[in-house]
C-alpha cells in the first residue's frame, strides 16, 4: 500500500539563528574542487544551514523513512541580498506542499533566511523524493548536443571528495558515506552528494550577482564518475553536469543580475 505523507503539509521546523565564517567558505570551496586560495562565496552555501538545523534528518523522523529512502529531486535558490560572512541569519522552514504519486511522495521544503532586521536574504526550496522502496540508480539521459564542449572537467569523484564535503557542507547523510546504507538504495557503493554537483556548477557563476540558481538531479554521480561541467547564454544561463560518457546527472540554470 503506498504512503500518504499529505498530513505533513504546513509543517514548521523550529526558527533557528544561522552564520558562517570565511573559514567554511574556504573549506566548501576546496571540497568542491576550488583552488585553496579563492575566497569566493560557494552559492549553494544557504543550503548548509538546513543541513547545520538537521532539518533532512527531522523529516526522516517525520516521515519515519531511512537516510536510503528519502532522495534530493530538486534545489533552488532566490537571492535578494548576497550572504555575508559573519552576519546572523534566521532560518525559518517549512513543508509548503506534498504531492501523493501511486509509489512516492513529494516533499516541498521552503527555507527563508531573513537579516536581523527582518529583510529577506535567500529562499530555498528543497524537493524530495520520498520512496518506501527505491528501485535501481538511473542511468541519465545522454547530452544532446554531442559537439559541446565542456568548460571544466573536474577530476574522478573519490570518497575523500565526499567525505570532505560532508564536513564542509553539514551534508552528513549516511547514504553518501556508509557502503551498506547505499546498496540499501540500489547503488553498488557510496555516492556523491547531489549538493555537491550543484556546488560545482557553481564555480561558474558570480555569487554576488547572482539572483536564482536552481537544479534538478536526474542521476546520482556516482563514485570514480569525472565531471563535465557544460553552460550556455550570458544573464541566462543553462547549465549541466555529466559524467564522462555523456550521461547527464544534474541539469540547472541560473539567472544574474
Amino acid at each position: 500500500m503506498p504512503m500518504n505523507l499529505s498530513h505533513l503539509k504546513g509543517h514548521r521546523f523550529a526558527d533557528c539563528d544561522w552564520s558562517f565564517t570565511p573559514k567554511r567558505i574556504s573549506a566548501l570551496n576546496l571540497a568542491i574542487g576550488v583552488t585553496p586560495d579563492c575566497t569566493g562565496l560557494p552559492p549553494t552555501l544557504a543550503f548548509s544551514a538546513d543541513m547545520d538545523h538537521q532539518v533532512v534528518d527531522q523529516l526522516l523522523a517525520l516521515t519515519g523513512l531511512g537516510a536510503h529512502q528519502l532522495l534530493h529531486g530538486e534545489q533552488h535558490f532566490h537571492y535578494h541580498h548576497p550572504l555575508q560572512p559573519g552576519l546572523r541569519y534566521s532560518s525559518r522552514a517549512e513543508l509548503t506542499e506534498v504531492i501523493k504519486k501511486p509509489r512516492f511522495n513529494l516533499l516541498h521544503k521552503k527555507t527563508r533566511l531573513l537579516t536581523a532586521n527582518g529583510s529577506l536574504a535567500c529562499e530555498m526550496l528543497s524537493i524530495y523524493v520520498a520512496v518506501p522502496v527505491p528501485g535501481p540508480p538511473r542511468v541519465g539521459p545522454e547530452m544532446e548536443e554531442q559537439n559541446a564542449r565542456p568548460v571544466t572537467i573536474a577530476r574522478p569523484i573519490s570518497r575523500e571528495q565526499i567525505s570532505a564535503f560532508a564536513l564542509a557542507s553539514g551534508d552528513q547523510n549516511p547514504v553518501h558515506l556508509e557502503p551498506a546504507i547505499a546498496c540499501r538504495a540500489g547503488h553498488t557503493n557510496v555516492f556523491a552528494q547531489g549538493m555537491l554537483g550543484m556546488g560545482m556548477l557553481g564555480t561558474l557563476l558570480n555569487a554576488t550577482r547572482l539572483h536564482r540558481f536552481g537544479v534538478r538531479f536526474l542521476s546520482p554521480i556516482a563514485l570514480g564518475d569525472q565531471p563535465r561541467l557544460y553552460q550556455t547564454g550570458t544573464r541566462s544561463r543553462e547549465l549541466v553536469l555529466t559524467n564522462e560518457k555523456g550521461n547527464i546527472r544534474i541539469r540547472g540554470y541560473a539567472e544574474l543580475n
